[in-house]
């Protein structure tokens, strides 16, 4: 399975950079579409293949299109966070939190915010104890009494 792109987070963009999205998205659309379209455009913004704003924002718009088009209407779980235990930047984060290092000095060491040292290590347990529920869960009907 090929890793998660090292990519930019919501919070890094400003409302300048945001805005040819948000101008897209019809005033109906609900949050979770809208987040959706969101998470396609930064990923997008975070490939390094430049494209610009607005090609990042049309082709958002156009994959959260073809989502509601394709599964639209369904209910489906989405699992927290298995990818992100891949994540590399994510593992170097918590490989230097985990030796005792200050949200300040992991920022340092990997070229990021204070915030965003503390908003990976919080993605991160909250995919660990996902898995670790999910692991659970499925032992229950397993395991002979």
């Amino acid at each position: 399975m090929r890793d998660l792109i090292d990519r930019l987070d919501l919070t890094d963009l400003s409302p300048e950079q945001i805005q040819p999205l948000e101008a897209r998205m019809a005033p109906e659309w609900s949050e979770t579409w809208r987040e959706l379209a969101r998470s396609h455009f930064v990923s997008l913004l975070s490939r390094p293949r430049g494209i610009s704003l607005e090609e990042c924002a049309e082709l958002a718009v156009e994959l959260t299109l073809g989502i509601a088009a394709d599964i639209g209407g369904a209910q489906y779980y989405i699992q927290a966070g298995t990818a992100m235990l891949r994540n590399r930047r994510a593992q170097r984060v918590m490989e230097l939190r985990d030796t005792g290092m200050g949200y300040a000095e992991v920022a340092r060491a990997c070229g990021l915010s204070d915030s965003r040292v503390r908003c990976i290590e919080k993605a991160y347990r909250r995919a660990q104890r996902a898995q670790e529920y999910e692991n659970f869960a499925r032992a229950q009907g397993v395991l002979e009494l």
